[in-house]
C-alpha cells in the first residue's frame, strides 16, 4: 500500500481459520454445569454471543488477581466457555484451548471459526475456551481501537512513509495512555500471569487434571504453565510452536524467507505448477522491485460490509501480503496464481486478501500483544541484531525494517509501554517430563519446524511431527493432524501413529489438477437437501469454504426478491448495473436463472429460483483460473441437486 502502510500492521503470531465473516446462527440456552466438575463460586450459563447450531457450550467468568504479586491491586474477570463433547463417554480430563497472538480472542471466534478451530478437539473430551487476560471478552480489555481505526483510515491517505509511521506510533501511544488513564497496569499482562490464571481456573472448575492445546503464542503460554504449574497438566499439544528462548524479531526475516523459498520450491517440484507458473521466485522478486519503484493502485475490500477502499500497493507491502498469506494452508494452492497475476499488474485478489488480513485486527488485542512481547521478548533482544537480520536479504528488508511493530522499531514502541521486567527464566528453554506432542508445518512463515524440534529437545516425553505443504496451524489444516492429536491425548505415553502424513497431497496449483468430490446433504435448519463439496468446511449453515477465495453458498432467503438480491450483489461486487441472466437451467425442483461475474480477482457463479419458503440461492465464488472447472464440478451439480424439504 502507500509507502509501507501494510507493514505498520502488527505481525501477530496468531492463527485465524477460514472464517466467513458472517454472523453465526443458533443460540444457547445455557444451564447448570455438573456439580462434580464445577465449584459453587463459578457460575455457568448462556453465552453472550451467537453459538453455532448443535454446539453445547456454557459460559462463565472467573476473577483472578490483576497483580500476582499484590493481591490488593484489584481483579481481572476472565471469560471462558466449556464445550461439552458429544461422545458417549467423554474422558474426565478436558482440553484447554490457548489462542495465539498474543492477544487473539478465543470466544469471539466461536460464531465463525468453531468448525475449523475448536470442533476437532471435542471428539473425546470437553473443551475449555479461555479468553486470556486482556483479550476478547475478558475484562479489562487491552484492545487498541485507536490502532485498528488508524489502519483502516490510512488506506488511500496518500501520506508518506514517515507520516504513516508517525501516525501508527501516535495511535499506539493514544491506546497506551488510555489504558493508563483507566487504571490498567500493562505490566500485569504476561505469560507468567496467564499461566497462573490457568491453574486457578483448573482448581475452580474442579478438574484434577487437564490437557493443554496451544497454537502459536498459545504454545509459549503452555510452556510457561508447564514450567510454573506442572501439577494438573496431563499432556500438551504444541501446534506451530514458539520457543520461550527464541529471539522472535531477529529470526522473523529469515523465517519468512525460508517459508517463501519453500513455496517457490514446492511449485518448481510440481510439473503442472512449474509449467503454468515458471520461475515463480523470479516473478515475485521482479514484481516487488517494480512496485517499489512505482506503486500501483489496489482496491482493498472490507469482507464485513463489502466496502471498497482505494489505495496504492508497493513492493514491501506485497512481501507482507505473501508473508501473511503463508499462514493459511488453504491459500497455498492459490498463491502461484495470485503472484503471477501481480507480476502482470493485476491486483484484484491481493486486494481481497489484504481486506481479510486487515479484518483480523478486530480479533486481536493489540495492547495485550504489546504488553506480553515488550515484557518477555523485546527485553531480551537487541535493536542492532534485529536491524541486521532485516538487512540480510533486500527482498524482505523494506517490510521488516520499515515497521515500528515487527522490526527494530518495536524497541521504540516498547520503551514507553512500561511492561515490567521479566524473570530470568522467561528466556530459558523449558524442560519437562509432561507428555507433549509438537506439530509443525513445512510452509509456516512465523514458527518454523526447527523451532518445534528445538522445543521437543527439552521435553523428555515428547513426539515431534512435521506436516508437508502446511502453513501455520496443523490441526485446523488436516484431518490427519486431528487423528494424531486424538491418539496422543488418549495415550500420551505412547508414540501416536503418523502414517496418515504420507497421504497428505501436494497443493492443487492448477485448474487442470482440480478434482472436487461432491457429497449429499440434508438440513432441516436450511430447509434444503442437495450436494456440497465433500472436503470443504461448513463455516456456518449453508456456507462451505475451501479457503478465503473459494466458497459455496446454498440458502433460502425468505421475504426478498431476485431483483433485490441482484442489486445487492452488484453493489457489493462493484458492478455498475444489476447482473443479467446468462442462461436458464430447469431441474426437478425448479427453474433457475443463472448469472456470472468476474471482478477484482473473483469469479462468481449464481443461480436463483423461487421455492416454497422463499428465494433459493446458490453462489459459487472462486478464482478466475478455476472458474470453468469449479463451475462443472461444483456449481452445476449443486444446482441440479438442490431441493427444498417442504
Amino acid at each position: 500500500m502507500t509507502g509501507r502502510r501494510a507493514a505498520f500492521l502488527l505481525v501477530p503470531l496468531l492463527f485465524l481459520g477460514a472464517c466467513s465473516g458472517a454472523d453465526g446462527d443458533g443460540g444457547n440456552d445455557g444451564g447448570d454445569a455438573s456439580p462434580a466438575r464445577t465449584k459453587s463460586d463459578v457460575d455457568l450459563g448462556a453465552c453472550d454471543f451467537d453459538v453455532p447450531a448443535g454446539v453445547d457450550i456454557e459460559c462463565g467468568t472467573f476473577a483472578v488477581p490483576a497483580d500476582r504479586d499484590d493481591p490488593d491491586a484489584g481483579e481481572i474477570e476472565l471469560a471462558f466457555g466449556i464445550v461439552r463433547s458429544d461422545a458417549d463417554d467423554p474422558a474426565d480430563d478436558p482440553v484447554v484451548y490457548l489462542s495465539g497472538g498474543p492477544g487473539q480472542s478465543t470466544l469471539e471466534l466461536v460464531p465463525d471459526g468453531f468448525a475449523q478451530l475448536y470442533e476437532p478437539l471435542t471428539a473425546n473430551r470437553d473443551l475449555v475456551l479461555l479468553d486470556q487476560r486482556g483479550t476478547g471478552l475478558s475484562e479489562p480489555s487491552l484492545a487498541c481501537d485507536e490502532y485498528s481505526a488508524w489502519a483502516r483510515d490510512s488506506l488511500g491517505s496518500g501520506l508518506s512513509d514517515e507520516e504513516l509511521e508517525a501516525q501508527a506510533l501516535e495511535a499506539l501511544e493514544e491506546c497506551r495512555q488510555r489504558l493508563v488513564d483507566e487504571g490498567i497496569d500493562v505490566a500485569d499482562y504476561n505469560s507468567a500471569a496467564s499461566a497462573a490464571d490457568l491453574e486457578d481456573l483448573r482448581v475452580a472448575l474442579g478438574y484434577d487434571e487437564w490437557n493443554l492445546y496451544g497454537i502459536s503464542y498459545g504454545t509459549r503460554l503452555a510452556q510457561s504453565a508447564m514450567r510454573d504449574h506442572p501439577d494438573g497438566i496431563r499432556a500438551v499439544v504444541l501446534d506451530s510452536a514458539y520457543p520461550v528462548d527464541a529471539d522472535l524479531y531477529e529470526e522473523m526475516p529469515r523465517n519468512a524467507l525460508r517459508a517463501m523459498d519453500a513455496l517457490f520450491a514446492t511449485c518448481a517440484d510440481d510439473p503442472g505448477c512449474a509449467a503454468m507458473y515458471p520461475d515463480l521466485e523470479r516473478t515475485f522478486r521482479d514484481a516487488v522491485g517494480k512496485l517499489n519503484a512505482a506503486p500501483a493502485p489496489v482496491t482493498v475490500v472490507d469482507p464485513m460490509n463489502g466496502e471498497r477502499l482505494q489505495d496504492e500497493l508497493d513492493g514491501d507491502s506485497l512481501v507482507g501480503f505473501l508473508f501473511d498469506s503463508l499462514y493459511s494452508t488453504e491459500l497455498v494452492a492459490h498463491l502461484p496464481e495470485v503472484i503471477t497475476a501481480a507480476g502482470a499488474g493485476e491486483f484484484g485478489t491481493v486486494g481481497l486478501l489484504l481486506g481479510v488480513q486487515l479484518q483480523q485486527l478486530d480479533f486481536v488485542s493489540i495492547g495485550q500483544q504489546l504488553a506480553v512481547q515488550c515484557h518477555e521478548e523485546v527485553s531480551f533482544g537487541s535493536r542492532a541484531d534485529v536491524a541486521a537480520a532485516a538487512a540480510e536479504d533486500p527482498l524482505v528488508e523494506g517490510f521488516f525494517a520499515g515497521t515500528p511493530t515487527s522490526g527494530p522499531g518495536i524497541f521504540d514502541v516498547c520503551s514507553s509501554w512500561d511492561a515490567g521486567e521479566p524473570e530470568a527464566d522467561a528466556n530459558e528453554q523449558v524442560t519437562s517430563d509432561i507428555p507433549a506432542l509438537v506439530l509443525a508445518g513445512d510452509l509456516d512463515p512465523i514458527t518454523p519446524p526447527r523451532w518445534g524440534e528445538q522445543i521437543a529437545a527439552g521435553l523428555s516425553e515428547s513426539f515431534f511431527v512435521r506436516f508437508p505443504f502446511t502453513g501455520h496451524g496443523a490441526l485446523p489444516s488436516h484431518e490427519c493432524a486431528v487423528r494424531i492429536a486424538e491418539g496422543f491425548l488418549d495415550e500420551p505415553s505412547r508414540e501416536p501413529a503418523t502414517d496418515c502424513i504420507d497421504d497428505i497431497e501436494p497443493p492443487t496449483f492448477t485448474a487442470d489438477d482440480v478434482a472436487v468430490e461432491m457429497t449429499s446433504f440434508e438440513s432441516d435448519e436450511l430447509g434444503l437437501a442437495g450436494a456440497r463439496p465433500e472436503s470443504w468446511i461448513e463455516a456456518i449453515p449453508g456456507l462451505w469454504q475451501e479457503s478465503f477465495l473459494t466458497s459455496l453458498i446454498q440458502q433460502v432467503v425468505p421475504g426478498i426478491t431476485a431483483e433485490q438480491v441482484l442489486e445487492g450483489v452488484a453493489e457489493q461486487l462493484g458492478a455498475e448495473e444489476p447482473l443479467q441472466p446468462v442462461g436458464e437451467l430447469t431441474t426437478d425442483a425448479a427453474t433457475w436463472q443463472l448469472y456470472q461475474l468476474v471482478e477484482l480477482g473473483q469469479a462468481v457463479e449464481m443461480a436463483l429460483a423461487e421455492g416454497p419458503d422463499g428465494l433459493m440461492l446458490i453462489q459459487l465464488t472462486t478464482t478466475p483460473d478455476r472458474r470453468d472447472v469449479h463451475r462443472e464440478q461444483i456449481f452445476l451439480p449443486a444446482v441440479e441437486a438442490l431441493t427444498p424439504l417442504s
